[in-house]
């Protein structure tokens, strides 16, 4: 790693970040996981010291869902070889050394599922983490499966608690309470304060309370929403086909609608495969959205419709004081996470 004052460069591909107040979490050389902090001499690694190097001594995992929430981070990672298994870590900053396996599945046999993650979808802000896991027949645990091919028989989204908080988790007792379940798919998508928006397999949104308790229901989204980010001060923002929605969540009432191309859509993956798509919405927060179009990074304000290029990227998060974005350059530095103040964004809040 290189650090600067605006400006933490790595020398492997960036496998997530996620910004939560004044700094960012980072995954690395697909399982090395850190906290940068714009001006710091240097990285807050997270796990066993002797565990940071690349490759790392143990197995090989790859880090493909991550959540930075106060001072928590938590993460999704897939290991194994013929046999799949997904493992969510926790770390608490106070004590960034001590990695928590507070959840894991498995199952046999990599070969016979293209959907190979059974958890996913870590969303997470201040004290509130929510992740997603699924049941399919054939897994452990589960009925056999009437033909060749593996159906979806439930998936659920949980609040992942802090340890030692202990109850019934993924396939064993964890630092989890159940939010929602389904047996269609059921994604978390974003996590703002005491809120988490989820998506129905049909594509209706739901928001819920860290409890589980139902906030607003959105059912004249189905069949349109493409991504949706909580904004604070009650606000939701939802991708749909074309345009860029806002809603005022106690009401449901739509505040604003503005366009952008439309084209193939959807937000952040966090349980892959991830679909194909050319306009990816990334956050939104003081009436911004982030998104990436063809690999551009886009500023969008919703109060006049202001939306400008801010640069070639491939991932961006907002933080309190400004945006957080990656992108790819010359070795040895190849993967680059930049960070700019608000008053020094194209489009101010």
């Amino acid at each position: 790693m290189q650090v600067t004052a605006k400006e933490l460069r790595l020398s492997q591909p960036l496998a997530a970040m996620d910004a939560e107040g004044k700094g960012v979490a980072f995954a690395f050389c697909n399982q090395l996981l850190g906290v940068w902090r714009p001006g710091a001499a240097g990285v807050t690694r997270l796990g066993p010291a002797n565990q940071w190097t690349c490759p790392p001594p143990r197995g090989l995992e790859r880090t493909y869902s991550l959540a930075f929430a106060g001072d928590r981070v938590a993460w999704i990672a897939e290991a194994g070889g013929n046999q799949v298994t997904n493992l969510l870590f926790l770390t608490v900053l106070g004590q960034p050394s001590v990695i928590t396996i507070a959840a894991t599945t498995a199952y046999c046999c990599r070969s016979l599922d293209p959907d190979r993650e059974r958890m996913g979808d870590v969303v997470g802000e201040g004290r509130f983490i929510a992740f997603a896991s699924r049941v399919k027949c054939g897994d452990n645990g589960a009925p056999g499966c009437p033909t060749s091919t593996r159906t979806l028989i439930s998936q659920t989204v949980w609040q992942l608690r802090r340890p030692p908080f202990q109850a019934q988790c993924v396939n064993m007792p964890g630092p989890c309470l159940q939010l929602a379940t389904a047996n269609d798919p059921l994604r978390a998508l974003s996590v703002d304060g005491d809120r988490v928006v989820l998506r129905r397999a049909n594509g209706a949104l739901e928001v819920r309370k860290p409890s589980g308790a139902l906030v607003r229901q959105f059912p004249g989204l189905a069949g349109l929403s493409r991504g949706a980010e909580l904004m604070g001060n009650n606000r939701l923002v939802v991708l749909v086909p074309g345009k860029v929605r806002e809603y005022r969540i106690p009401n449901g009432a739509l505040v604003q609608t503005r366009p952008v191309p439309n084209v193939a859509s959807g937000g952040v993956c966090g349980m892959p495969p991830c679909p194909t798509i050319k306009l990816q919405l990334l956050d939104a927060k003081r009436g911004l959205v982030a998104y990436i179009l063809n690999g551009k990074l886009h500023l969008l304000r919703l109060r006049d419709g202001l939306n400008k290029v801010v640069a070639n990227a491939t991932d961006a998060r907002f933080g309190d004081n400004g945006l957080y974005y990656a992108y790819t350059a010359a070795a040895p530095w190849v993967s680059r996470i930049r960070f700019v103040r608000w008053t020094s964004l194209p489009v101010v809040p």
